[in-house]
């Protein structure tokens, strides 16, 4: 079906087309894209709100434009993501520009950064040393330090493809003080370092990896969702290294998937964290897991550097 519509997309190519004709064109042909995505590309390529469409459909379009317009269509056709084809992704009040080279930030990892900035204890000391663990597009930290400007906040990743995304994020809110490092988690860094580390890492196994439906699999990058056999791996790896490198009263906030409240409050809990909460999202999931590191915990005097 839309292989058929874009053949007669050809034959009208070079004809301007008013906006209610070209979004009956884009419904018609169909494909894997929801007719709200489309909307969506639709007023992204024209300048407009939404909910302004309705009130445009008899504004003309040029065929350059109509052209670009049709040829995102097509990708959302084919089952990629819209962030993918606008280029660009809302987080909290950021807008932030995400590709193929990291994962779509999610709605529920607003909720983390909220979690973050009501902690009031993990403000109190001036210029304190907060770290995000696997940066990816550079959402979390960027928030983080756009809301408080005077914290001294790090990104991480093992991706330098990514960083290099994230620092172009960063870039549009020269407000924002941040230091960018690639780095495989935490690895290397002395104890009593941070004053806070936060983390969405992959967390999905293997077998959950090969589940995922392709307008995930088949686009976001691989690295960025799945931890290995279990999922818990690299939030394992960062729960005994931060163990280590968290000052006194540091704390620890982890994302984690549906099912791994229990494993990760338990891998907290043995690291020595204290005042450890499971939380859920909007959803009503488990979600999230903070803890409190008061003392270094048994796992704290193991050589994180090698870990």
């Amino acid at each position: 079906m839309w292989r058929t519509g874009w053949r007669r997309w050809a034959r009208v190519r070079g004809r301007r087309v008013t906006v209610g004709a070209l979004w009956a064109e884009l419904e018609q042909a169909g494909g894997n894209g929801s007719g709200r995505d489309l909307e969506w590309l639709l007023a992204s390529h024209l300048g407009c709100a939404r909910l302004e469409l309705t009130v445009r459909r008899a504004q003309e379009v040029g065929p350059r434009l109509a052209a670009r317009i049709r040829a995102g269509a097509g990708r959302l056709a084919a089952g990629e993501p819209l962030a993918y084809v606008l280029g660009t992704a809302a987080f909290r009040d950021l807008e932030l520009r995400v590709d193929r080279r990291v994962l779509i930030p999610r709605p529920e990892t607003e909720q983390l950064v909220d979690l973050v900035l009501a902690d009031a204890a993990r403000w109190a000391r001036p210029g304190g040393r907060l770290v995000e663990v696997g940066t990816g597009s550079g959402c979390i930290a960027l928030a983080l330090a756009v809301a408080r400007p005077a914290a001294d906040i790090w990104a991480v990743d093992c991706s330098r493809r990514a960083l290099a995304l994230a620092r172009r994020n960063a870039a549009a809110y020269p407000g924002a003080r941040l230091t960018f490092q690639a780095n495989d988690l935490l690895r290397g860094f002395p104890a009593g370092h941070w004053d806070a580390v936060v983390a969405n890492l992959p967390y999905i196994s293997s077998a959950e990896y090969a589940a995922l439906p392709f307008s995930v699999r088949g686009y976001e990058p691989r690295r960025a969702l799945e931890s290995g056999p279990t999922g818990l791996e690299l939030i394992a790896r960062c729960v005994r290294q931060a163990a280590r490198q968290l000052r006194p009263a540091g704390g620890l906030y982890l994302e984690i998937g549906a099912d791994q409240g229990a494993a990760v409050t338990a891998l907290l809990n043995h690291a020595g964290f204290e005042r450890v909460r499971c939380l859920r999202d909007w959803a009503d999931r488990d979600r999230f897991v903070l803890g409190v590191q008061t003392a270094v915990g048994p796992l704290g005097q193991e050589n994180v550097t090698h870990a």
